[in-house]
């Protein structure tokens, strides 16, 4: 039996959620992937072959394990949720129920947090590729590549250098420029209630 998979923190899942919307609005392959996927349908690597014949294939399973922590400062994400919700009003349309908008509804809403995420992202961070070659072109990853900045897809056989395809060129944090706060008692509060007397 796989081993469970275990729960991922608050902070991972926040700015995991928040990469994976880019990426999905950025990039038209993934996000016809992502719904294949979540149409039930596999991918070639997950189709069992039909015959076997007398090949003994030796694959490599890469496991990337997520750094342990044994404490985690909520300061900075509660921060960045509060930027979000002030230039872009993100938490409004995440906790409202998108069921009985119409798609250009939701179109044109995405087009205004677009717009405010990317403020607050080109704002505080300074974000760039991990790899600048173009997408679906080939690239070589050596052997001793890092499996953070680095994942590979599909079947991944003996111990590299390797080549493929690059789907995507990643993403990574090479600066920030958070505000300094020196009073975190209320950064738990996203946004005041408004009370119109």
């Amino acid at each position: 039996m796989a081993d469970e998979i275990k729960s991922i923190g608050f902070v991972s899942r926040f700015f995991g959620a928040f990469g994976q919307f880019f990426k999905y609005m950025g990039n038209g392959q993934y996000a016809a992937r992502c719904s294949a996927v979540s149409e039930g349908q596999k991918f070639a690597s997950e189709v069992e072959p039909e015959v076997v014949t007398k090949t003994v294939e030796v694959v490599k399973e890469v496991e990337v394990q997520a750094p342990k922590l044994d404490t985690v400062s909520e300061d900075g994400a509660l921060q960045l949720l509060q930027l979000l919700q002030q230039e872009a009003r993100f938490i409004d349309f995440v906790k409202e129920s998108i069921d009985g908008y119409s798609d250009a509804d939701v179109g044109a809403a995405a087009r205004q947090i677009h717009a405010g995420c990317s403020k607050v992202v080109s704002q505080y961070f300074t974000v760039d590729v991990v790899n600048d070659a173009p997408e679906n072109s080939r690239v070589e990853v050596a052997a001793d590549y890092d499996p953070k900045a680095i994942k590979l897809e599909g079947r991944v056989q003996g111990e590299g250098p390797y080549a493929g395809t690059l789907i995507h060129p990643g993403w990574q944090v090479t600066s920030t420029n958070l505000p300094k706060v020196s009073n975190t008692d209320s950064l738990h509060i996203l946004a005041p209630a408004e009370v119109e007397v």
